[in-house]
């Protein structure tokens, strides 16, 4: 735990994410040369299903596009929703860790 707490302080970027006053949730992300991996995109399950997710990544192409090629991120296998809200949104899974039951996806911005 005390190496993931240094990661947040020391790697990338942690943003809150409100709706209205309330907090909903965070993302993180890391700018790596060409491309930008989200580490995290976690909403509180109140806020999820509100359309929320998708206006962070459409944000985070509107921002990046032009200074990255390439949005990336890991999803594990058993979040359907996500995956599929990550699909919606252009983003297709390069490379599956079957032992892990987690997958690499990404979005292409070139």
């Amino acid at each position: 735990m005390d190496e993931f707490n240094h990661l947040l302080r020391t790697v990338g970027a942690l943003y809150a994410i409100y709706d209205d006053e309330a907090l909903a949730g965070f993302y993180w992300i890391e700018k790596r040369e060409e491309v930008l991996h989200l580490h995290a995109l976690l909403l509180r399950q109140e806020f999820q299903g509100k359309g929320i997710g998708t206006q962070i990544l459409s944000m985070l192409v509107s921002k990046y596009k032009g200074t990255v090629t390439t949005i990336e991120l890991g999803v594990h296998e058993s979040n359907e929703r996500a995956i599929r809200m990550y699909e919606r949104n252009g983003f297709d899974t390069t490379k599956q860790l079957n032992d892990l039951r987690f997958r690499i996806m990404q979005k292409n911005l070139s």
